[in-house]
């Protein structure tokens, strides 16, 4: 005897990280964001800036041009983390700072200040430890 019933009449929607269409469409994303940053405007064309980002962090501008150009699901999965790394060398140092910043102009209780430090994987500042005591 059994006391479970079958799920099978539950159809949740639930996208995984590891979905390799999720992974597409996050590195289209990306190399939109990175094309965009590049481009300067009229007279400059995608392909222009696609061989400046390529250049700069040594990698195939036909990539970006791929993620530009094609729905995720036809692009291929090898290709994504060169797409990846080269968004965390544009714009994580600028998150980076932009935290250190806030985290600088914030009047936070301290805990909820370590808390944010914790999170974002930062190990707490010295004044903060300080006004915890």
């Amino acid at each position: 005897m059994r006391d479970k019933s079958p799920d099978r009449g539950n159809k949740m929607s639930v996208t995984s990280i590891s979905d390799p269409i999720w992974l597409g469409e996050q590195a289209k994303r990306m190399s939109e964001d990175l094309l965009r940053k590049e481009h300067r405007g009229p007279g400059d064309t995608i392909e222009a800036a696609a061989s400046r980002i390529g250049n700069r962090h040594n990698t195939d501008p036909a990539i970006f041009m791929q993620c530009w150009n094609r729905p995720p699901r036809e692009m291929k999965v090898s290709r994504w983390m060169s797409v990846f790394a080269t968004y965390w060398a544009e714009f994580g140092e600028r998150t980076n700072a932009a935290y250190e910043e806030k985290r600088e102009k914030t009047h936070a209780h301290p805990a909820i200040v370590r808390l944010a430090d914790f999170v974002s994987g930062r190990t707490p500042h010295e004044e903060t430890r300080a006004a915890a005591d």
